[in-house]
């Protein structure tokens, strides 16, 4: 694929919220790894709403290692917008207008949004980011519902996006060109999926958990408030919910390889579970900005089996 042209490409944006590197890196993803190497990139946003701001200008997570190969082109950025400042790094499309989603609705894409976690309750007025968006499904909870832990350390189902892959894939299907950003809140605590249902041990960690995201202060000195075997339960749900959001979107992109569009897949920030005493993101820490990232054309023989 060596030279192919991305500008007019139909486009597959998906992050995986809350996702870490290092949980990316030990789960089993093979519809992610058709893609091409997992990446092992930082993040511009510690929390959703700044990472998806910027992801929607055209700063993505950016590679460590420096340049990646993307259709067979080293490249250091997929996507910068027209009006920064110069640069002599080898970019994939440059954009015009104020956002990713504005560009590709100029060019005559049929740009589409589907959200899982409350930034992006399209209900809430003061939500930005389902804004640039002509057409936005939501499929989480109400931003504006009461919150407990009752409600949020539950079993997940219809209210994450890609139990919907079937209803997006038709979209795009219908459009001469499209521009998808799925939102994943799979991986999202408290990342609960059909491959990762809560047991005894994991409600009551989970509980615990979403206390010390509450605080978003250090935990004092003294005995940590999550054991060891804790968090390696809570990991190993992330990882589980990643496994199963690999398999759905394995099955959004069966429905739309015949397309070959270049897809993006990338966490828009980390967590972390101790590390340096604190729990949660929206600080700076490495587990929270270092996030995975796959991008690559989808083959049609891939999946023309």
């Amino acid at each position: 694929m060596q030279g192919v042209d991305l500008v007019d490409r139909d486009v597959l944006l998906i992050t995986l919220d809350s996702c870490r590197y290092d949980v990316a890196a030990d789960a089993n993803t093979p519809h992610l790894s058709r893609l091409g190497p997992l990446l092992r990139a930082e993040s511009p946003g510690t929390y959703t709403l700044p990472a998806h701001a910027a992801l929607f200008n055209g700063f993505l997570p950016r590679p460590a290692s420096g340049r990646f190969l993307l259709s067979g082109k080293p490249v250091e950025m997929i996507w910068r917008s027209a009006a920064a400042r110069p640069t002599g790094g080898s970019v994939a499309v440059t954009f015009t207008g104020p956002t990713l989603m504005e560009h590709y609705v100029e060019r005559g894409h049929r740009v589409i949004g589907a959200g899982g976690v409350t930034f992006f309750d399209p209900a809430d007025t003061a939500n930005s980011l389902p804004k640039p968006f002509p057409e936005f499904h939501y499929f989480g909870r109400s931003s504006r519902a009461l919150s407990n832990l009752d409600s949020r350390v539950a079993d997940r189902a219809d209210t994450l996006p890609l139990t919907h892959v079937e209803t997006l894939a038709d979209r795009c299907a219908d459009a001469d060109h499209f521009f998808l950003f799925v939102n994943c809140s799979s991986t999202h605590i408290p990342y609960t999926t059909p491959n990762s249902p809560l047991t005894e041990q994991t409600s009551d960690a989970l509980r615990r958990l979403y206390r010390l995201h509450d605080t978003k202060v250090p935990w004092p000195a003294g005995p940590p408030p999550l054991s060891r075997d804790d968090v390696r339960h809570l990991l190993d749900m992330q990882r589980r919910a990643l496994e199963w959001a690999d398999h759905q979107l394995g099955r959004l992109f069966a429905r739309l390889a015949t397309r070959r569009p270049l897809v993006v897949v990338c966490a828009d920030h980390g967590e972390e579970f101790g590390e340096s005493g604190r729990y949660g993101h929206g600080h700076p820490h490495s587990s929270v900005s270092t996030v995975p990232l796959w991008c690559g054309l989808l083959d049609p023989e891939e999946y023309s089996g």
